[in-house]
């Protein structure tokens, strides 16, 4: 078997299981050697790994993924699917690790494993530009593993489900020989921004750069305007793609330079344009034929622009967004598409930079596996919102929670019209004003500790400032009581060391 990955870029396999003596490596390829035959392989610079360090993965694997919630032989393991990029740095490898539950005979409660694919660090590009083809192998592998795995009393022996390893391999050369993108030492971010001509692209994008001053005299890009940000140490490219009918006709026409290898793309419809809804379906259906004609499953984050407050309530415009998405579902079959609805006017643009953000946060294997984690603090800290920003205001993790509405102030009957997901919306848009106004603060020295509390009558708003490694980010809690701030500054220390390996790989 060991023949299989002589020439890969894949250079071990273990399958943890939190079982009756706590986190342990329970399948492992290639096999462990001892700590002399390590030094003998060494020296041949041959790869392999001693039972120590398979359990040292496995620890630090597991130790993300457990909490102190106890989870039941009667809850939904469905949703315990995580998936996440992990680094090692004490053996210059880096893992996809695919986090789920298993239910067993032998335990009596639902046993936390993880399943991980090894490359060395510098081909980690491998894992982040393949991902979205090696994820649906990973779940269907596992659903048959996790079942062959399983003895009457304790899991089975090696030779036993070798067959299934192999076959996985196998699998998984198939990509390497054909991948997405070739292994690079630098991963390259592109963004497509993709519409009709004057559908908002051009206006986001200054939003997002914080150029108000350009979006008056705005001209019509002609072609493709590419630009670069950088996020979290990574350069994006952002690709314009100007939407006259011309411009539009050379992009599906030679889609392999325009629409291959695209990580996100942004599509927009202008919300006002009814007469061109059409038109832009059209193009649309174009688009997302030529991404499935790469093998592309590229996020699309849909954009319904100009959606001014003064017009969004308009019947009009709620009918104009209704067949939007209905259309949408249609030419996409996603049955619930990221539609976000956007205006240059709102305050501060905060609904662009939100959509621009939750956009961003597609990139990241490791997003979900933060949000269990800061799940996890909110709920054991009483909090009801959370929100994880980076130095930008831009959200990196979130949790909500339903109990808010046990509280007097958001009690249907004292605010007509309430629903939840109007409430997460002014807490997303707000959290960037709470980053901004302590970075005013610490820059003009009059705030030098590492939080500040915002009150409104009975309702507390507190914002943590955390560092992991050369970055700055921040917490924004929501909470009836000032007092457990106590609980989350226990916990806190806890949550931190869990994300920071996830922080710092969260798009590379």
């Amino acid at each position: 078997m060991e023949e299989l990955l002589k020439s890969s870029v894949i250079k071990a396999l273990v399958f943890s299981a939190h079982a009756k003596f706590g986190s342990q490596p329970i399948y492992m390829f290639p096999k462990e050697v001892s700590e002399e035959e390590l030094k003998e392989f060494k020296s041949q610079n041959a790869f392999k790994l001693t039972l120590r360090d398979y359990t040292q993965i496995s620890i630090k694997n597991l130790s993300l993924f457990i909490s102190d919630r106890e989870v039941s032989l009667n809850d939904d393991l469905q949703e315990f699917q995580y998936f996440g990029i992990l680094p090692y740095p004490d053996f210059q490898l880096t893992s996809l690790t695919f986090f789920h539950f298993i239910k067993t005979d032998f335990i009596d409660k639902p046993v936390p494993c993880a399943f991980s694919i090894l490359v060395d660090e510098i081909d980690r590009s491998f894992l982040y530009n393949n991902i979205n083809q090696i994820k649906p192998i990973i779940i269907e592998f596992s659903k048959r593993f996790d079942k062959e795995i399983l003895g009457i009393n304790d899991f089975k022996s090696w030779q036993e489900i070798e067959p299934f390893i192999m076959d996985f391999i196998i699998n998984l050369r198939k990509i390497e020989k054909e991948p997405y993108t070739l292994v690079a030492t630098q991963r390259k971010i592109k963004v497509l921004f993709v519409g009709l001509d004057d559908s908002g692209k051009t206006s986001f994008l200054l939003s997002v750069d914080r150029k108000y001053s350009k979006l008056m005299r705005l001209k019509p890009t002609h072609g493709v305007d590419i630009k670069s940000i950088n996020l979290l140490g990574l350069n994006i490219f952002i690709w314009d793609l100007g939407g006259q009918s011309g411009f539009r006709e050379r992009y599906i026409n030679k889609a392999q330079i325009y629409l291959y290898e695209a990580d996100l793309l942004f599509y927009f419809i202008d919300v006002k344009n009814k007469d061109r809804f059409e038109e832009s379906f059209d193009y649309l259906q174009n688009v997302n034929k030529k991404l499935k004609d790469f093998r592309q499953k590229t996020p699309i984050v849909f954009v319904l622009s100009k959606a001014d407050p003064d017009i969004l309530d308009s019947k009009e415009i709620k009918e104009n967004i209704k067949l939007i998405k209905s259309r949408i579902i249609e030419i996409t079959s996603e049955v619930e598409p990221e539609t976000f609805t956007t205006s240059i006017f709102d305050n501060f643009n905060f609904s662009i930079l939100r959509t621009f953000s939750l956009g961003l946060s597609k990139l990241s294997p490791n997003r979900e596996l933060i949000n269990l984690n800061l799940r996890y603090l909110s709920i054991q800290s009483g909090v009801y919102f959370a929100l994880l920003l980076n130095n930008d205001g831009l959200d990196l993790a979130d949790f909500y929670s339903n109990e808010m509405f046990s509280l007097p102030e958001f009690k249907p009957s004292q605010i007509e019209g309430i629903d939840l997901k109007n409430v997460y919306n002014i807490f997303e848009t707000s959290a960037p004003q709470f980053a901004i106004l302590y970075k005013i603060f610490a820059k003009f020295k009059t705030l030098k500790q590492e939080e500040a509390i915002f009150k409104m009558a009975r309702l507390v708003f507190l914002l943590k400032r955390i560092h992991i490694s050369d970055r700055l980010l921040f917490i924004l809690f929501f909470m009836d009581t000032e007092e457990k701030k106590v609980k989350i500054n226990e916990l806190l220390p806890d949550f931190i060391k869990r994300i920071e390996d996830l922080i710092l790989r969260y798009i590379f």
